[in-house]
């Protein structure tokens, strides 16, 4: 095999490593967010009912 393939096969698998932790990162941010909303939803209609 030659060095240059196995460089390039090195930084394709290094990339698609960094993009599969983005990817995570942004669904956990994502779902962090919707949580979030949800709170503050509830917290207003409960407000909103009973205030």
């Amino acid at each position: 095999m030659d060095d240059e393939e196995r460089i390039a096969r090195g930084v394709t698998r290094g990339l698609a490593r960094h993009e599969a932790a983005r990817a995570e990162a942004q669904g956990r941010q994502l779902l962090g967010c919707l949580l979030l909303f949800a709170v503050v939803v509830g917290g207003f209609i409960l407000l909103v009912t009973y205030g």
